[in-house]
């Protein structure tokens, strides 16, 4: 594949460090991405190559694009961030207390019917608030109880804390009733979508031994669109390549980019 100088030098880069690709929208960043595992694969016997995307889509057009690419099918594992979370999470999630036979609810009616029983185990008369004849007051409740969903998300999303909660949402119950939420979703035996990210990462970081499970048989972790990594996703992989981080490739929008790892270097498509 053709290639420009500065494509065939992140692609032909050394693996003894960290490498953060700033590119701009249709600049090749998956291209370089999907040459870089080749490169891997090449010019090393056995190792491994996680290949994280954000969509199966996108998954599924890199895997195709080295489907000419011996051992990679063996020797890849191309899939999306929350993939690999929940196959750990299958695995290894009785080691953080997640039941054997866990669902996962990832319909926002489904979540939306946790949240309204939580609320009623804890005494209050949810349906009563939503049984009203006006049609726009009810909308307007169903708004309120929805901007509640919308924190529990971004609470997971963002790594948020108590304090954090506390500090941004003074005088109000919000960490409470995420609370009772979450033991909702764990006494039903399941979790939500935000969810998996979240113990999965905790897995990692309490249980090393599980991490080197992992690294030992995938020794590169290159992550395609970095620009779009929340906290969560960004701290997860980080937990997934442990204290070596020399060879992971991150590439994304320079003008979007808020995560890298610390040490890496910075090359420009």
């Amino acid at each position: 594949m053709n290639l420009s100088q500065a494509q065939s030098q992140i692609v032909n880069a050394p693996f003894d460090h960290a490498i953060q690709v700033l590119a701009s929208a249709g600049s090749g960043k998956t291209r370089v991405l999907t040459e870089r595992v080749r490169f891997i694969l090449q010019n090393t016997k056995k190792e491994g190559v996680i290949a994280l995307t954000f969509t199966n889509k996108a998954a599924e057009e890199m895997t195709g694009r080295l489907e000419d690419c011996d051992q990679a099918e063996d020797r890849t594992w191309i899939t999306t961030i929350h993939s690999v979370a929940q196959r750990i999470l299958e695995k290894y999630g009785h080691t953080v207390g997640l039941p054997t036979e866990l669902h996962i609810y990832d319909r926002d009616k489904d979540r939306m019917e946790l949240f309204l029983q939580s609320l009623r185990d804890e005494g209050v008369d949810i349906d009563e608030y939503l049984n009203i004849s006006d049609s726009r007051e009810r909308r307007s409740r169903e708004k309120n109880l929805q901007n509640y969903m919308d924190i529990f998300s971004r609470i997971k999303r963002e790594l948020l804390t108590e304090s954090d909660i506390a500090v941004q949402y003074p005088n109000n119950s919000i960490w409470k009733v995420f609370q009772d939420y979450q033991a909702s979703l764990i006494n039903s035996g399941g979790i939500d979508y935000d969810d998996i990210l979240v113990y999965a990462h905790k897995i990692l970081l309490t249980h090393d031994w599980i991490g080197k499970i992992y690294r030992s048989q995938y020794k590169h972790v290159c992550v395609d669109e970095a620009q779009d990594l929340n906290k969560a996703q960004y701290e997860f992989i980080k937990a997934l390549c442990g204290d070596v981080i020399r060879s992971v490739l991150m590439v994304g929008d320079p003008n979007q980019m808020i995560y890298g790892f610390n040490g890496s270097s910075k090359d420009y498509l």
